[in-house]
Parts: C-alpha cells; sequence; structure tokens
C-alpha cells in the first residue's frame, strides 16, 4: 500500500454544524480548514439545506476531521465516542465546561481507577448530540 493512511471521523449534524464546529475550535483549539454551504443551486432535497455546511474540514488539535449538515432523513448519526487527551487537569475542566453547554455532563472528571489512575476522565454529552471522552494526566500522580 502506498502512502500514509489517515482515518477522518466524519460527523453529521442536524443544521447545526458550523455552529457546533466552532464550539468544538472554542473547546480544543483549531481551525477550518475548508468549508462549502449549500445553495439554491446545489441542494439535493429540501430547502431547508440552503445556507448549511455541505462539507467542512478542520482540525482539532493534531487530529483532522470533517463534517456536514445531513438532511438525508437519517439525521445525525451520534452513536460514536470522542477521544480527547488533554495536558492538564484545567484544560481538562475548561473543555468539559464548554461541550457541557447545553449538554449534560455524564462523568464528572475523577481519576481512573487502579492500575489506570495515572490519568483521569470524563464523559460529556454536548448539545449536539455527540458524546466525549475527556482525559488527563492525574495531578496527584505526578
Amino acid at each position: 500500500m502506498a502512502g500514509k493512511v489517515e482515518i477522518i471521523p466524519y460527523l453529521a449534524f442536524n443544521g447545526n454544524c458550523e455552529e457546533a464546529i466552532n464550539t468544538y475550535i472554542e473547546a480544543f483549539g483549531g481551525e477550518i480548514y475548508f468549508l462549502s454551504c449549500w445553495s439554491e443551486d446545489t441542494f439535493e432535497v429540501t430547502p431547508e439545506q440552503i445556507g448549511k455546511v455541505m462539507h467542512v474540514e478542520f482540525v482539532l488539535g493534531n487530529t483532522r476531521m470533517a463534517g456536514g449538515d445531513s438532511f438525508n432523513g437519517g439525521g445525525a448519526n451520534t452513536d460514536i465516542k470522542l477521544m480527547i487527551h488533554m495536558d492538564s487537569k484545567e484544560e481538562a475542566l475548561h473543555t468539559i465546561d464548554i461541550l457541557a453547554e447545553g449538554g449534560t455532563v455524564i462523568s464528572p472528571l475523577k481519576p481512573h481507577p487502579e492500575p489506570d489512575d495515572a490519568g483521569c476522565g470524563s464523559v460529556t454529552k454536548d448539545r449536539y448530540g455527540y458524546t466525549w471522552i475527556i482525559t488527563c494526566p492525574n495531578p496527584d500522580k505526578q
């Protein structure tokens, strides 16, 4: 196999893709590389698509990702979980606060059980329906 294969997570949204991506960039840092929107000439299903995201490519940390607004009747498939390692407890808590706005903290940030207790973890479901596992080093074990 020639070249390096890169898996790019693709997230589907229910008409709020651009808002969600900007929230994630606020939470993790990153940038949008490319964003295109449906127009009157390009929408495929319903006029509600006009002005919504057809395709976006962005980076969160070192992870390249993509997404768009889904209008195929299936809606957003939020069955996957996204795991992000943060460098500090403070960064992790800041990120959790942003993701929890309009969402739900399923499990607050706490040390993992032994033997993995060198790290801490939290699970948050954001207002867009995605579940984020946020981890960081356990400050009590450093």
